[in-house]
């Protein structure tokens, strides 16, 4: 007996965990409209720089995600990031640290968890799904934004960005879907990469007032170049949702400019600097919801919307999903 056909769009760590946890039951297929898979999780490639431009590092809280992650701490497919956290105040002139923090991050780049998953999965990158179409008798005929047929599936899961996957399943969905009250926060993420190793006694600051949250000296973590000094800047959520639409260009002067003030790092001998806009960076919805999923349409959809915008919160809720899903064959 064949099994049920599932289109799953996104590949980030929502789309390849549900992927990898279905494959038995379901014959999977991922869409992901970007030329890598990883999402939040992803690493930019920068001649020899990378920068962890999403997600810096994440936790594990609960019994289930301790499991899980378990074996990808025993393969080095994820390590443990230890180091002082800057709490920088005044501009750099006021700067504490606290006890030494410990996070998990993707080794050697925080992508490596998800490159790891999706080893034997059926991605198809550079594909972005158009808005889909009323189901047929034979299933959902699936088509991507230029027309081009991209086969037909008996279940639908969307793990995008809510924005996308409200607009994907618009013409479908009539009733009142729960994730109408959950919205996204943007951010803006600025990338600085030096061809000498810098020596620096922390791994991260944070940052009080100004426009930066986050500063991560990226380079700090397991697995990276040592020889060269790459740090990602994070900027707070309010403060990118003031400024979405401006130039790339101005906000990553003020980013950089804010960066120099706060470290002492002048940039102007920088080998890389690039700054990408991240439209949905964060959940700001404070209430836990399911993830979403309609028995008689066999559509389903998770994300950071769900339980929130932590690692392990996205993976809770896919797996949430996940159990569903299972119940459905």
């Amino acid at each position: 007996m064949s099994k049920p056909k599932l289109a799953i769009i996104g590949a980030g760590f929502s789309g390849i965990f549900l992927a990898q946890e279905l494959q038995e039951f379901f014959e999977v297929k991922i869409f992901e409209k970007s030329r890598g898979s990883g999402g939040r999780m992803s690493t930019r490639y920068a001649g020899n720089f990378t920068f962890d431009h999403g997600a810096q590092y994440f936790n594990a809280e609960s019994k289930d995600f301790k499991k899980f992650i378990d074996p990808f701490i025993a393969s080095e497919d994820v390590s443990c990031w230890k180091g002082n956290v800057i709490s920088f105040k005044n501009n750099g002139a006021d700067s504490s640290r606290r006890s030494e923090e410990s996070y998990f991050v993707g080794s050697p780049k925080m992508n490596s968890l998800c490159k790891k998953l999706a080893g034997n999965l059926d991605i198809s990158l550079n594909s972005e799904v158009a808005p889909i179409s009323p189901k047929k008798s034979d299933g959902w005929h699936l088509k991507d934004k230029n027309g081009n047929h991209l086969g037909v599936y008996d279940f639908i899961i969307s793990t995008a960005p809510i924005a996308q996957t409200k607009n994907l399943f618009s013409t479908q969905i009539t009733n009142d879907w729960e994730v109408e009250i959950a919205s996204m926060l943007p951010s803006f993420v600025t990338m600085i990469g030096f061809n000498h190793r810098l020596s620096l006694d922390w791994i991260a600051g944070e940052v009080e007032h100004g426009p930066i949250k986050l500063i991560s000296f990226n380079s700090s973590k397991p697995g990276r170049d040592k020889n060269t000094s790459c740090f990602v800047i994070i900027s707070k959520e309010s403060w990118a949702k003031d400024h979405l639409e401006e130039e790339i260009s101005t906000v990553e002067k003020i980013l950089v400019k804010n960066f120099e003030d706060l470290t002492g790092i002048l940039c102007d001998k920088a080998d890389y600097i690039s700054t990408h806009r991240w439209r949905y960076a964060l959940s700001k919805n404070s209430k836990k919801i399911e993830p979403f999923f309609d028995k008689a349409l066999r559509l389903g959809a998770t994300g950071d919307w769900v339980l929130g915008s932590r690692i392990e919160d996205v993976w809770l809720a896919a797996k949430k999903l996940s159990d569903l899903l299972k119940t459905q064959i």
